[in-house]
């Protein structure tokens, strides 16, 4: 098994997609790309992400705690690359 179907997996600078809205409150929501900074799943249940605006580099929320049921991490398949651009272009007319 490989992190891309084991989140306990995850590894320091992966990317991850939120796979829920469970984050809105903090600006976060379903499709929002993130890079992990620590992975706590072991001893606490959750990676420490990051996520900023991908055109303009603010800081969405620059440390969050994600629970490993709410995110997956990104791969390099067609199909993950178009959910990257659809980020991207959620941010370039703002």
């Amino acid at each position: 098994m490989d992190k891309y179907q084991n989140n306990a997996l995850v590894e320091e600078m992966d990317d991850i997609i939120l796979l829920n809205d469970n984050y809105a409150d903090k600006g976060l929501f379903k499709g929002y790309i993130g890079e992990v900074m620590e992975n706590l799943i072991e001893e606490r249940g959750f990676v420490v992400a990051d996520f900023s605006n991908p055109i303009k580099a603010e800081y969405i929320q620059p440390v969050m705690a994600i629970q490993k049921e709410d995110f997956r991490v990104l791969s390099d398949s067609l199909a993950d690359k178009k959910l990257v651009k659809e980020f991207k272009d959620l941010f370039r007319n703002k």
